[in-house]
């Protein structure tokens, strides 16, 4: 009786089975068909978008499984969008705000079913941009105000900021987890460099050429020094400084380095950065390595530390500043150019309408709104600033007035003093500390860039905000870490 009811299960299993299995090829067939009429009735960047939407179900089920990991969901999704946005022609803002929502909705769904520590997001950070988000909120009665300007601009003014602030500490437990942030940048870094490579040797796609001659981008991009690539990026300006950043993080971060291997891999990544930073031909990158070495000076508690970027910082300025070695190539000469800065006509025509905005700015203490101090004539505010503000901070001036900015700076600086509080007196491992310093040290030589160009765009802003986040969810990756480190202890065995 027993081995009938056996042989009935067994079979009743197996016919399951073969059910399932056929039912899986039937729709694979099925996908593969509709695949092929992709293919011969549409054009090739539709066929692949085809083929890739099963491995993004697949990353939107993995988002909602390790939904407390949302930081690095938002960070490979701005690359990923980005790269997109090299081919087809969609609102880049509109869909990384969107996925950011998404990732919101997820983190709370998540948050029904386990307890986050939300008390980690309870930060400086949090509190800083609270304040600044709130001067943001009143600048809706600026009687100059466009509503559509504020909903673009909002997004690098505060959401990003804010939201870094609460998912970094939420994402960021372990040491290995600051690793991994790491990791998916550098990722992203060689590919980049990569674009930048090809489109150096193989040219631009159409989509590009579109940017160049059709758009106007041959106007700052194929100038008197040769070609000014920007890989995936908006323009050369982001493209160079974002390089820039990351060849700084990962230099700082190889002293840091026990690992040969991973000493090696971060060779390479600095060796990329360095590439595509020379390619974009942007001077405003050269900034970032120099505010950073001073930041790090700054940082240093030991005289090691200060000494090495002391020699970092003079032996850079002599070679651009007092000597022609390399002038021979294209882009050492145009990196050069940015310590002769007073020579140049661009940055004489920057000053002379600098000087023309102070003019207009002095009866705008709110400035003309967020989003309409720079090119804002698709909005059709009451009223429009005639000159281009041609940096970040620049536009900040002019978007919120001399209140706006004197707040936005005060944010910062208090920013990066209570960062730098904490590396000096809360993170005792070394390796935890080095990696913090790094990002943190890039973060102020993008500042100082910014106010050179406007460089807070996709993806720049979300990695910026990623750095201060980082030192706040640093305090208790060394917390945990010294919680291991006495477990290990109790569990060394007494001979």
């Amino acid at each position: 009786m027993s081995s009938r009811i056996h042989k009935e299960q067994t079979e009743s299993s197996f016919d399951n089975f073969a059910f399932r299995k056929a039912l899986l090829l039937s729709t694979l067939l099925v996908l593969l068909y509709l695949f092929y009429k992709v293919v011969i009735s549409q054009d090739l960047y539709i066929s692949i978008a085809y083929a890739i939407l099963p491995f993004i179900l697949i990353g939107l089920v993995a988002m909602f499984l390790f939904a407390e990991k949302a930081i690095y969901s938002l960070i490979i999704s701005q690359f990923i969008l980005l790269i997109a946005a090299s081919f087809f022609d969609f609102a880049l803002g509109v869909y990384n705000l969107l996925f950011s929502i998404y990732t919101i909705i997820l983190l709370l769904i998540y948050h029904i079913y386990k307890k986050p520590n939300w008390e980690k997001s309870y930060n400086g950070m949090l509190l800083l941009y609270s304040i600044w988000s709130f001067f943001c909120i009143l600048e809706i009665a600026n009687p100059n105000h466009v509503q559509a300007a504020w909903n673009i601009s909002i997004t690098h003014y505060a959401f990003y900021p804010i939201l870094c602030a609460i998912l970094v500490p939420l994402a960021i437990i372990k040491y290995k987890d600051v690793k991994w942030l790491f990791f998916i940048w550098s990722i992203f870094i060689l590919i980049v460099s990569f674009k930048g490579y090809w489109q150096k040797n193989h040219g631009f796609n159409d989509h590009e050429l579109y940017f160049l001659y059709e758009l106007g981008g041959e106007k700052t991009h194929l100038i008197w020094s040769g070609i000014r690539y920007f890989s995936y990026f908006s323009d050369a300006a982001n493209y160079g400084v974002h390089m820039a950043m990351s060849a700084t993080v990962f230099f700082i971060a190889l002293f840091y380095e026990k690992n040969l291997w991973t000493k090696i891999y971060y060779l390479i990544i600095i060796t990329s950065s360095i590439y595509g930073m020379g390619i974009s031909g942007t001077r405003a990158a050269m900034a970032v390595p120099f505010g950073a070495i001073i930041m790090y000076v700054i940082l240093s508690k030991n005289k090691s530390g200060i000494l090495i970027g002391g020699i970092v910082l003079i032996s850079m300025l002599l070679f651009f500043r007092y000597t022609t070695i390399g002038d021979s190539n294209q882009y050492v000469r145009k990196m050069r150019s940015a310590f002769y800065a007073s020579q140049d006509a661009s940055y004489q025509v920057r000053i002379a309408n600098r000087e023309k905005m102070k003019v207009l700015m002095a009866s705008k203490p709110f400035g003309y709104g967020i989003g309409l101090g720079g090119k804002a004539e698709r909005f059709k505010p009451k009223e429009l600033m005639p000159y281009p503000p041609d940096s970040w901070l620049v536009n900040v001036w002019t978007d919120t007035g001399i209140v706006g900015l004197i707040l936005y700076l005060s944010v910062h600086i208090a920013l990066f003093l209570w960062c730098s509080w904490i590396i000096w007196f809360k993170i005792k491992h070394k390796h935890l500390k080095g990696l913090l310093t790094a990002w943190l040290c890039a973060n102020a030589g993008y500042f100082v860039a910014a106010y050179a160009n406007d460089v807070m765009q996709y993806p720049n802003s979300i990695i910026v905000y990623t750095g201060f986040a980082l030192c706040f969810a640093g305090v208790h990756v060394d917390k945990k870490l010294t919680e291991e480190e006495e477990e290990n202890k109790k569990n060394i065995p007494i001979l």
